[in-house]
């Protein structure tokens, strides 16, 4: 991996460096040496490395590689990226031989994040930096998430799905089934109904195993789906998701229509009580006792 803090301690020490000029990139590269006389965390190796690189590809990828987010997934390790945008200017073409040129750490990046549960920081790339992702990347992507996807199922249908839940907390959870549509809400539509519609089948096993079932029907709800059709499904299965996890749960109220009328023409009554009566304290506190008896009546009805 390229030393950039290396660049920025040179730049420090010769302010009007440039890296696309030859004579200067032999004044960075006596500065360096000299370093790392002094300083271990400067080795020789690494200068050599970079020096390599300037000589081939001069300052076009010192924009892209500047960037911390970037500077992060070029890495590889998976660690936490946020939504930063990249707001330089960078010609299309600089952009597709950067991609090429660390296609490898990119995709590490990406698997090393699936491990992790870091769902956030692949939506990160997918949102903010579409122009990291060559193809290859995103199919081989797609297919390791198909694979979770399989297992999911896999797991419900044979039955052995809590132990997989309490394994794999992916499976039952919202931000994971949320990237995969934020990916390609088309793409994962079938696995995302196959598990929706194994999970419902299961529904009639032993109360024991309800809540696990819940867990994963209730996450699945929040794949945003590309056909109306699932959407309406996975809209109409939440709250019955809700209700497996915990069976003991009140349900919350709905407000009817009829029941919103009768608030209402219960506050204009004492609305108009309020004007008629002697305005004094205990008939106020009357009318507020009456209709916060009211409307918890309303709100006793299941």
């Amino acid at each position: 991996m390229i030393q950039l803090h290396y660049l920025t301690f040179a730049e420090e020490q010769l302010k009007t460096l440039d890296f696309d000029n030859k004579s200067d990139v032999i004044k960075l590269e006596k500065i360096l040496k000299v370093e790392s006389k002094l300083n271990p965390d400067f080795k020789v190796n690494d200068i050599e490395n970079l020096l390599a690189f300037l000589h081939l590809h001069g300052s076009k990828f010192l924009p892209l590689l500047k960037n911390k987010n970037i500077a992060t997934i070029l890495k590889g390790e998976g660690d936490y990226i946020n939504f930063a945008p990249f707001k330089e200017e960078i010609n299309e073409e600089v952009l597709d031989e950067f991609v090429q040129l660390f296609e490898d750490n990119i995709l590490n990046y990406l698997k090393n994040c699936i491990p992790q549960n870091r769902w956030s920081s692949i939506k990160s790339v997918f949102k903010t930096y579409p122009f990291l992702l060559s193809e290859y990347i995103v199919q081989e992507l797609f297919d390791a998430f198909s694979l979770k996807n399989q297992a999911i199922a896999d797991a419900l249908a044979s039955g052995n799905y809590v132990d997989f839940v309490d394994r794999n907390p992916y499976a039952s959870d919202t931000g994971y089934y949320a990237l995969l549509s934020e990916m390609d809400e088309y793409y994962f539509e079938e696995d995302i109904r196959q598990i929706n519609n194994i999970t419902v089948a299961k529904q009639k096993e032993k109360k024991a195993n309800i809540a696990a079932l819940g867990k994963i029907l209730y996450a699945a709800t929040f794949y945003n789906a590309y056909t109306e059709e699932l959407a309406s499904v996975l809209k109409d299965n939440q709250d019955v998701a809700y209700s497996w996890i915990d069976p003991q749960q009140e349900k919350s109220f709905a407000w009817t229509t009829t029941n919103i009328i009768i608030l209402i023409a219960v506050i204009l009554g004492a609305i108009f009580f309020a004007v008629v009566l002697p305005g004094n304290f205990a008939g106020a506190s009357w009318i507020v006792v009456i209709v916060g008896n009211i409307t918890y009546q309303l709100l006793k009805k299941k």
